[in-house]
C-alpha cells in the first residue's frame, strides 16, 4: 500500500475522457482536481472521506467539490482514472458507474492482451 502511480484511462481511439473533462473545468476546479489526484498518488488506498471513498466492486471515487473522478487500483501500484463528471445527486448515478465499469474492464482486457504497458514493460 502507499504511493501509487496515477494513469489516465485512454480508449482504443486514443481519447482520454478524464483529462478532457477536467481540463474543461474552471481554473479553480481544475486545480482542485489536480490536488486530489496528487494526493491519491501520495497515499494510495489510504484516501478517505471527504477526499475520496470506496464505491464497491473495485471502484473508488475522488470527490473534489462537485466533481467526481472514478478510478480503480491495478497491477504494479497503479491507480487508473476511468471517468469524471459533475455530481448533482447524493448517489453516484448508475450510468456513470456502468461507464466506469466498462472502461475498467476494457483497460484490464487490453492490458492482458499486451495492448497497454505500464511502467516500462516491454
Amino acid at each position: 500500500m502507499g504511493k501509487k502511480q496515477v494513469v489516465y484511462y485512454v480508449d482504443d481511439k486514443m481519447r482520454n475522457p478524464v483529462w478532457d473533462f477536467i481540463k474543461g473545468l474552471s481554473s479553480h476546479d481544475f486545480e482542485k482536481c489536480l490536488e486530489y489526484i496528487a494526493y491519491l498518488e501520495e497515499v494510495g488506498e489510504q484516501v478517505r472521506r471527504p477526499v475520496g471513498d470506496y464505491l464497491g466492486n473495485k471502484l473508488y471515487e475522488l470527490r473534489p467539490k462537485q466533481t467526481r473522478i472514478l478510478y480503480f487500483f491495478t497491477v504494479k501500484n497503479y491507480a487508473v482514472l476511468l471517468h469524471a463528471f459533475c455530481k448533482k445527486t447524493n448517489e453516484v448515478p448508475k450510468k456513470d458507474m456502468d461507464l466506469a465499469y466498462r472502461r475498467m474492464n476494457d483497460f484490464i482486457l487490453r492490458y492482458k492482451k499486451g495492448e497497454i504497458r505500464l511502467g516500462g514493460e516491454k
